[in-house]
């Protein structure tokens, strides 16, 4: 993985990361109607860690 790549899977792990607190506020106002949002976000933040981990 290049280096540029690496700095892209950053970016988005903390563009999830930052998904997961807004949803987290959404469904603390009640808005937030389908909780199913926090797994899928974790398992998408969990594979991009794990194909980061494995390039080092």
């Amino acid at each position: 993985m290049k280096k540029n790549d690496k700095i892209d899977t950053l970016s988005l792990i903390l563009t999830k990361r930052k998904e997961i607190v807004e949803a987290k506020s959404k469904q603390f106002l009640g808005n937030l109607k389908d909780t199913s949002v926090f797994r899928k976000l974790r398992r998408e933040i969990a594979t991009l860690s794990t194909s980061l981990a494995k390039t080092k």
